[in-house]
């Protein structure tokens, strides 16, 4: 994992895990415990819950990921829908655990989830349900319970087909399971193929059930690959993709934690929340779903990372930058109260709202966020009148590429805001710059464009030949006959070595450079 990135976080759903045993007595027992499964109530009940607003599919919209809701009473229930109104919150994303409303198999218990949905509803709120948490009956042998993959795809989208018929018109989107690119939510380990079986199961009977609900699939954290626990949202989706997936969402959710880096400080680090955005959206244009948005269904800082003007300064940044690009939609912010406030766990102090109930900066950011509209920032204003269609479609928000010198990455080009005006680079060799930190001092032209280093560095490319950067005094002793480059530097012993198209540089201590034509 690189740097400070956040840990798979532990959330309420897991904590259920400990302690059990095989067999559906044990698991009923432990859901009465803690308040899932109450033995009286063995019969679903239907109960009549007001339709709720419709989520706008926008940048712009904000809300809250509430899990502790779930297992709340009434009044905690209202108290923290309350507080998410205060807000100016309209939009809410709740748990609808399988392992919850079905313990034991077809014996159906709805309590918790029609008070979260009903709380929403009362206050004519948008619900975004996600739809996980395996009971023990529907794992394999030797799977964990909630934390494990279902079994059969087949029975989860039976459940699925279940919540959206029973909540329809009451909930505006479904996630189909959270975060299966960690084995802490897809046991034994993440398996993209097989999460797609999922996906290909549910989507069709949500939708049979509730034709209006969007049904979001991926729901996957920003991670980097980890052994067998964690696999890169990147490849995960690639691999989504490649197993048929096209076909069964509506949208694409992604989680862009990161405890240590704002989101729009991402650009220049390989694996950013930022970094995996671009990526996705990518992978998603070239399989032909550039119609399709990005939800930003979590997103947070916890206290332990930073203080509580810092946590309201990673809010606000995402908050800003996310609706810079025109392909995500709506944001949920975790979570609306610390569970324990000073807490060195940073799963007790996500919230906006302390345990007290006093509000955070956090909160306040969210709330004039909502009042008022999301400001554009004076950089993105500059860069939206750049209208070339040429350029391409917007890839990224506005970002530094230097701390004097703002960026826009697109389809085609990236566009550099330099003292001299602004310079267009191929997006191929702006990716390659951004290893190195250069920023263009001349257009592209030729094949190649010279980039404003110390030693100097200049990037060749062309659609057949790839992107390759080669420092300052390689540069002085190319002549165009020798054509593009076709690799980087190589180090072989002694010397460094360049290839081009009609031949090699080579330079060596006590030599220095020299050319040969082939």
């Amino acid at each position: 994992m690189r740097g400070a990135r956040r840990v798979p976080r532990r959330r309420v759903i897991q904590r259920l895990v400990a302690g059990m045993t095989v067999g559906v007595l044990t698991t009923a027992i432990v859901f009465a415990a803690m308040g899932w499964f109450p033995f009286s109530a063995l019969r679903p009940r239907e109960v009549q819950v007001a339709e709720t607003a419709r989520i706008a599919a926008l940048p712009t919209t904000i809300g809250f990921h509430d899990p502790d809701s779930y297992f709340m009473n009434d009044a905690d229930v209202n108290q923290t829908f309350d507080k998410m109104l205060a807000t100016g919150v309209k939009n809410v994303r709740l748990m609808m655990p399988w392992a919850g409303a079905e313990p034991v198999q077809n014996q159906f218990d709805w309590t918790n989830i029609d008070r979260t949905v009903n709380a929403a509803a009362a206050r004519n709120m948008a619900v975004v349900g996600i739809i996980n948490a395996s009971p023990q009956w529907a794992v394999a042998p030797g799977v964990p319970a909630i934390s494990g993959r279902p079994a059969s795809p087949a029975q989860y989208a039976d459940f699925c087909a279940k919540v959206a018929a029973r909540y329809k018109g009451k909930v505006s989107a479904y996630e189909v399971w959270n975060e299966p690119n960690g084995a802490q939510f897809f046991a034994p380990q993440p398996d993209a193929p097989g999460y797609t079986e999922l996906l290909k199961a549910a989507y069709p009977k949500i939708k049979a059930a509730d034709p209006n609900t969007t049904v979001i699939g991926g729901v996957v954290g920003s991670v980097t690959d980890w052994g067998t626990w964690l696999v890169n949202p990147v490849s995960f989706v690639q691999q989504m993709y490649d197993s048929g997936a096209k076909n069964f969402m509506d949208a694409l959710s992604f989680h862009p934690y990161h405890y240590t880096l704002k989101f729009s400080d991402g650009m220049a680090v390989a694996n950013s929340p930022l970094d995996q955005t671009v990526a996705l959206r990518r992978i998603m244009i070239a399989n032909g779903d550039a119609s399709k948005k990005i939800w930003a269904t979590e997103y947070g800082e916890p206290m332990t990372a930073t203080d509580e003007a810092g946590q309201a300064a990673y809010i606000a940044d995402l908050l800003t930058k996310w609706q810079e690009m025109p392909y995500t939609g709506p944001i949920m912010i975790h979570t609306t109260r610390d569970r324990q406030t000073g807490s060195t766990d940073p799963e007790n102090v996500f919230g906006v709202y302390r345990t007290d109930w006093t509000a955070k900066p956090a909160q306040v950011v969210m709330k004039d966020a909502i009042a008022a509209g999301i400001p554009k920032s004076p950089e993105f204003q500059r860069f939206s009148a750049i209208t070339d269609p040429s350029y391409g479609e917007v890839l990224t928000p506005v970002y530094r590429a230097t701390p004097t010198v703002w960026a826009q990455a697109r389809t085609v080009s990236t566009l550099f805001e330099t003292p001299t005006g602004i310079i267009a680079s191929p997006t191929a060799v702006a990716d390659k710059a951004r290893q190195f930190g250069g920023i263009p001092k001349t257009p592209f032209q030729n094949g190649y464009q010279d980039f404003d280093l110390p030693s100097g560095m200049r990037i060749w490319w062309s659609p057949a030949t790839g992107a390759h950067a080669v420092g300052g005094g390689f540069v002085q002793a190319w002549v165009p006959q020798l054509g593009m480059a076709l690799t980087d530097e190589v180090r072989d012993g002694w010397s460094t070595k360049v290839t081009f198209e009609h031949g090699y540089i080579t330079w060596m201590p006590w030599v220095g450079f020299q050319v040969t034509m082939t």
